[in-house]
């Protein structure tokens, strides 16, 4: 209920004994909002950098809903845009030493907006209509280095709705320099003040019989189970689904019957028999994939087989031989022997002549049935009878060459040495000529693949330097330091960079990678000349860009008193961007005395953007300003 007054019978109602009236009444509208703690920014008015292109302002959404600590309540039902180039006193707020930052604050407070002006009995205007309503205030802190600068103060009669961090030579305020940590959002009733009954609860003990000790109680007994302190849960009370040869429902009962089963010596249900195995190769025995129990079975029957053979590994000493032609009666003797034998060279009795060989049919010369030496020797005689003939080796005419094939058409060595001189000759100077060995022409036929290799060169001896040339159905590329091995480039040196030019019909690139890795598909950067487009004034990037470059612009006001003037222009990048830049930055160089502020930028694409500014200027005054940009996509 509201404080009241008694109008009475006959009474003259001044002016302030009405107001006074209402005014009580607004006063306990504003206590119970107050004595219930409404306090805060109820919905609405969060903060977004301006829409569509970002400046120094920040857009808040509506409708916006907020009661001060003194119940006053405020409202806007439209979106609000918030200057943040300067604050409440139009001081700019621009950070001025590189390696610091400021941080502003964007508060709403109450006021009234009067309206339907009257005049009184004293011939006073007065103002009929006092509404309610808001206003946006800019605070700024001082500048500082960059991490601990500090933010503006909360204010007793205002309600922050965020914090706006500045930049040296910022243009515009993005998603990153807005911070709702402080913003004074409202907020109904504290944990501490609601309370909950406990007395049927098993688990939870909160120390007292609020919603916040419960809270915080539930989030003990969540930490000590999540970090196995406290509350763990018995392997008994796990579900497990049966798998394989499990078929137990729970994780304990799965451990144990799993333990059990690898134990077991079970005819036909061993442990053995349960764990897998991959296959072994070998020779001459190998083991294919399947249990432990199947390959053990396998090596068993291997070792058997083995030890039981007539040729197991026993040493050869001990293996009986009956004598044939030679004396020795075991095994290790008669190979002794054998070997003794056989490396004789003795006139009398060479290992030789120990040999046989059967006829052996030929012409002019045979060979009879004998020995190996027999044999030996009628190839000797040949030999000598050939070699010692008056008119020695054969002409090479007289040589003839079998399956030439298609690469040589003569039929002798003397031919052939002629048709390989002459193929050798087209391509090369001979060795009494200028220039001897070198190439007059290479040719190359289609060699296949994505992209055929035509020249690997490393005449430096650096990897970062190796120069290769390639070959594809569109394209010829030069590379350094990168290899194409059929789907994809492979560095020669770690931690250098790769360059690449490629050139083909319609278009020229040039091609850069610096991400360091020992693979890529994608190169980091690219310039791209597209000839052959309607487009082709200027390379097309790709990947990340920065461009710097110079902006201007000057204007006179040319009427005898102050003028707001507008001014503006456009900027051409000197390569097109793979897409409309992320930020456009610009810096001054120079500017007029009194020039407010920094241009705006706008309409940018991949090609260039515009920039404007307006200026109050007075009569046949001139203003400039001079700078530079930097574009980022």
């Amino acid at each position: 209920m509201a404080d009241r007054v008694d109008f009475y019978f006959r009474q003259r109602v001044t002016e302030a004994e009405l107001d006074l009236a209402f005014a009580l009444l607004e006063k306990a509208d504003r206590d119970l909002a107050a004595d219930l703690n409404i306090y805060g920014i109820v919905s609405g008015a969060v903060p977004a950098p301006h829409s569509p292109v970002p400046d120094l302002t920040v857009d808040l959404t509506a409708p916006g809903r907020a009661y001060d600590n003194l119940g006053q309540r405020m409202f806007f039902g439209t979106g609000q845009t918030v200057d943040c180039a300067v604050d409440l006193v139009g001081i700019p707020t621009d950070v001025a030493t590189v390696g610091n930052e400021r941080w502003l604050g964007i508060f709403l407070r109450f006021k009234r907006q009067l309206s339907d002006p009257r005049t009184d009995g004293n011939s006073q205007q007065v103002f009929f209509r006092r509404d309610e309503s808001f206003e946006l205030v800019v605070r700024q802190a001082p500048e500082g280095a960059i991490g601990v600068a500090p933010k503006p103060a909360l204010q007793a009669d205002e309600l922050l709705l965020c914090d706006v961090r500045r930049r040296p030579g910022q243009t515009q305020i993005l998603v990153a320099d807005l911070d709702t940590s402080r913003r004074q959002a409202f907020v109904f009733a504290q944990g501490t003040s609601v309370a909950v009954t406990t007395g049927t609860w098993s688990i939870l003990q909160p120390l007292a019989a609020t919603v916040q000790a419960a809270f915080d109680e539930a989030d003990a007994e969540l930490r000590d189970h999540f970090t196995a302190v406290a509350r763990r849960h018995a392997a008994t009370a796990i579900d497990y689904a049966p798998h394989g040869f499990v078929g137990a429902g729970n994780v304990q009962a799965a451990v144990d019957e799993l333990i059990d089963d690898l134990a077991t010596g079970a005819v036909g249900s061993s442990g053995a028999s349960r764990v897998g195995v991959d296959a072994a190769a070998g020779a001459p025995n190998a083991l294919p994939a399947g249990s432990v129990k199947s390959q053990l079975a396998q090596l068993l029957g291997f070792l058997n087989t083995h030890v039981s053979a007539p040729t197991g590994a026993h040493n050869a000493a001990a293996i009986a031989a009956t004598p044939h032609n030679i004396a020795g009666t075991n095994v290790q003797s008669q190979l002794q022997e054998i070997v003794t034998d056989l490396v004789a060279t003795g006139a009398a009795s060479p290992g030789a002549g120990l040999v046989g060989v059967d006829a052996i049919a030929g012409a002019p010369t045979a060979i009879a049935a004998g020995t190996l030496r027999a044999a030996l020797v009628t190839l000797l005689g040949g030999l000598n009878s050939h070699v010692n003939q008056a008119s020695g080796a054969h002409a090479a005419s007289a040589v003839s060459v079998a399956d030439a094939g298609a690469n040589l058409n003569a039929t002798n060595v003397e031919a052939a040495l002629a048709e390989i001189l002459d193929a050798f000759e087209d391509d090369h100077f001979k060795g009494n000529e200028a220039n001897a060995g070198q190439h007059r022409t290479i040719h190359i036929p289609s060699l296949g693949g994505t992209k055929a290799l035509i020249l690997d060169a490393n005449a430096s001896g650096t990897a970062s330097t190796r120069l290769r040339i390639y070959s594809d159905t569109g394209s010829i590329w030069f590379t350094l330091n990168a290899s194409w091995d059929g789907t994809q480039w492979v560095r020669d040196a770690s931690g250098t960079f790769c360059g690449a030019f490629r050139f083909a019909r319609n278009e020229i690139e040039f091609l850069h990678e610096d991400s360091f890795a020992a693979t890529f598909t994608t190169w980091t950067r690219t310039w791209r000349l597209p000839m052959s487009s309607t487009v082709n004034s200027a390379f097309e990037l790709t990947g990340t860009v920065r461009e710097v470059g110079r902006i201007g612009m000057e204007w006179t006001n040319s009427f005898n008193g102050t003028r707001t003037v507008a001014g503006g222009g456009g900027v051409t990048f000197r390569n097109r961007f793979p897409a409309a830049p992320s930020s456009i930055t610009l810096s001054v160089n120079s500017a007029s005395g009194g020039f407010a502020g920094t241009p705006s930028t706008g309409y940018a694409d991949r090609d260039g953007f515009g920039f404007f500014s307006y200026q109050s200027l007075a009569g046949a005054a001139t203003a400039y300003w001079f700078g530079s940009y930097t574009a980022i996509a």
